[in-house]
């Protein structure tokens, strides 16, 4: 057999067989579930090239496919600003290495375990099988200390995606980072795609800013806080040492260099644990294309806000040469985390001064997706998620109810909401506490509810204090999902539920 031909070969096995992984996946729309598989880690084992350490098969061993990124889970110590923390990180870096596939490929990645304690990894906004999801005690066990996890599905979507952990409060320590699932069939005109993760980061560990919370020996005191248009306040209740721009301080922006007249495609992901921003480049429009992966009928606005969790991608045109400050505002908070796009001929200069925001803000009502998002025809139910809490006592309820997290009062209790296969399932939610909360559905994209066909589809959203919304999905990815508030410390004192399929 000629070398051709054996490359033909193997190229239609390839094909055939991620063929079967995406009948697979639909079977699991179905009803069928697949799982993760957990390996032991080999004593010393460190390489974040899984193919350099796979050893060659046995003559008549089956082949798995291998990973095409491995995520090495370490701890680190850091010290952004002033004071060293603890740092759980994904190939050493904060935030972690970025996952970049197009769609219709497999997700292969391999989790390697190395620190002292559990970890798990969350996909977050991806539609994917059950098992996979990365959610300790409801979707899988969590991959103990020496041990990797393989994870692999059929990509079927596109759009700006990032991970982190889910298992306690690792993810305020850095353990995150961005994924890009680009689309074959793009339509959009750009000439540079740029990843933007913001981070917050604390100057003392997680654990014991919950238990200042929870003592009330925590307290946020800003005299000048950052606002949204004709607000006179905006509560938050994490004191952050400073935030970060693709891991770096004001003291050493993040920059691009780009040609004069060049389109950027500037993918902005909220990778904080509990911090809403306020975006702004000084003197350049923001066309508005995408929101959580989902495309939108285009908008440009001056600024947006970004809550916990959400991702926007931008349009910018670098006009002429010069340097282009972003702007990234803590909501509530007095300080900013900036970076620089420059032209080539000019060395990147950071505007380090208050950020001056229009009132040209994009807002609810200027998302409408960019085509019909109307879900098909099925049974209905409704489901009421009313978020309660107590900033005192410090804890978060649904419906009154604790979810049985590390940091939940007394009397916590799952209680999951029940939908069947086949559904159009619309939450109403409402939010009489005076705190944002980004609430986030896993294994699915929902409607946002209020822009009739067009409502923008999306997998998380800012319900503004002493506000209510709905939104509405359609029940066709089996199994138990979560149901939560994105600010970690919400989520860990109890403000979620499990959403279970039932016959």
């Amino acid at each position: 057999m000629g070398k051709g031909e054996v490359c033909r070969r193997l190229r239609k096995k390839r094909t055939m067989s991620e063929t079967k992984a995406r009948r697979d996946f639909m079977k699991i729309m179905s009803g069928t579930a697949i799982g993760a598989a957990v390996l032991p880690l080999a004593s010393g084992v460190a390489t974040t090239k899984a193919a350099e350490a796979a050893a060659p098969p046995q003559s008549g061993t089956p082949v798995a496919a291998k990973p095409d990124f491995v995520l090495d889970v370490v701890e680190k110590q850091v010290d952004f600003f002033g004071t060293p923390i603890r740092a759980l990180l994904s190939g050493g870096s904060w935030p972690g290495i970025e996952i970049r596939y197009k769609k219709g490929e497999m997700f292969r990645v391999l989790v390697e375990n190395h620190l002292a304690e559990p970890t798990s990894l969350h996909w977050h906004g991806l539609i994917l099988p059950n098992l996979q999801d990365g959610v300790p005690e409801v979707t899988q066990a969590p991959i103990e200390p020496g041990a990797l996890m393989y994870y692999e599905f059929p990509l079927i979507q596109a759009g700006t995606y990032w991970y982190h952990s889910h298992f306690g409060l690792q993810e305020q320590e850095g353990l995150a980072g961005p994924m890009i699932i680009d689309d074959p069939d793009e339509t959009r005109d750009y000439d540079h795609d740029v990843t933007l993760v913001l981070s917050d980061v604390l100057d003392r560990s997680p654990v014991d800013m919950m238990k200042g919370l929870q003592s009330g020996s925590v307290a946020v005191d800003v005299s000048d806080p950052y606002l949204l248009p004709g607000a006179t306040k905006f509560n938050i209740d994490v004191p952050y040492a400073g935030y970060l721009l693709n891991g770096q301080t004001n003291d050493d922006p993040w920059s691009y260099a780009a040609a004069a007249g060049d389109r950027l495609r500037l993918r902005v992901i909220n990778a904080s644990t509990s911090s809403n921003f306020r975006l702004m480049i000084d003197g350049l429009p923001l066309t508005v294309i995408a929101s959580d992966g989902e495309d939108l009928e285009p908008v440009e606005v001056d600024n947006l806000m970004i809550t916990t969790a959400e991702r926007y991608d931008l349009l910018v045109t670098v006009p002429e040469a010069g340097s282009y400050t972003l702007h990234a505002a803590a909501l509530g908070d007095d300080k900013q985390v900036v970076g620089v796009f420059h032209t080539k001929d000019r060395q990147p200069e950071a505007n380090r001064a208050r950020a001056a925001f229009s009132d040209k803000i994009l807002t609810f009502s200027h998302l409408k997706a960019s085509q019909d998002s109307t879900l098909p025809e099925g049974p209905s139910r409704a489901l009421e998620t009313k978020l309660t809490g107590n900033m005192e006592k410090y804890f978060w309820l649904i419906n009154d109810v604790a979810y049985p997290e590390p940091y939940a009062p007394e009397g916590a209790q799952n209680i999951p909401f029940k939908v069947s296969y086949g559904e159009v399932v619309r939450i109403d939610i409402d939010n009489p506490t005076p705190m944002v909360h980004p609430m986030h559905l896993h294994g699915h994209v929902f409607r946002v509810l209020g822009a009739g066909a067009r409502s923008p589809r999306k997998d998380t959203v800012a319900v503004m204090p002493k506000s209510k919304l709905s939104i509405e999905f359609y029940a066709n990815n089996p199994g138990k999902w979560f149901w939560h508030c994105h600010n970690l410390y919400h989520l860990a004192s109890g403000m979620a539920r499990e959403v279970h399929y039932v016959v």
